[in-house]
């Protein structure tokens, strides 16, 4: 039963158990009468493991704190922009109110007469400032330096997925038992 070949018009009583003229390969295989699971005659069925699974864990670490790479980011420099000439606004003029007591031989607040009483400054204040802001940029000295990541404790979920057949089997091919009665 290495998987020939044979006529099946001169071996008839043989292609009553093999229609297809060609008797099985056995090398390798085993015999297993047909399940009851209805798997066809001379069907092949390959070797596996019966279907289980397994435990698994996984136990929690710490990772602890890692430092960044040092880098020397040097420095940087702020786009130049020229800001121009800066002018603040003339509608500074006011004025101020004081006391004035009156002192005898002078004038009063209002430089006549002997009185006393309240009196304003003068409110010739109206004013303006000019400032030259210019053309400017600002450096930034960013330097060498690190940065660090706390990881910490943690774990992770392992699964493992069941695997395998319905049952333990080897390389076997499925036959009839044939049983004479004598």
């Amino acid at each position: 039963m290495v998987g020939q070949q044979f006529n099946t018009a001169v071996y008839t009583q043989l292609a009553i158990v093999f229609p297809d003229g060609v008797i099985p390969d056995m090398r390798g295989q085993t015999i297993k009468g047909k399940p009851a699971s209805g798997r066809a005659v001379l069907s092949l069925e390959q070797d596996g493991i019966k279907s289980h699974s397994h435990t698994a864990t996984a136990a929690a670490t710490d990772l602890g704190t890692k430092a960044t790479t040092s880098f020397d980011y040097g420095t940087k420099t702020a786009s130049t922009f020229d800001y121009g000439t800066k002018t603040t606004n003339v509608t500074g003029a006011h004025v101020h109110t004081y006391r004035n007591v009156y002192t005898a031989g002078s004038a009063g607040p209002d430089g006549s007469g002997d009185k006393s009483g309240n009196s304003n400054t003068s409110s010739a204040g109206d004013h303006s400032h000019t400032v030259a802001i210019g053309t400017h940029n600002h450096s930034v000295a960013i330097g060498a330096h690190t940065h660090n990541v706390v990881i910490g404790s943690h774990g992770h979920t392992v699964t493992v997925d069941a695997a395998g057949n319905a049952e333990n089997t080897v390389k076997n091919i499925a036959l009839n038992y044939i049983v004479r009665l004598a």
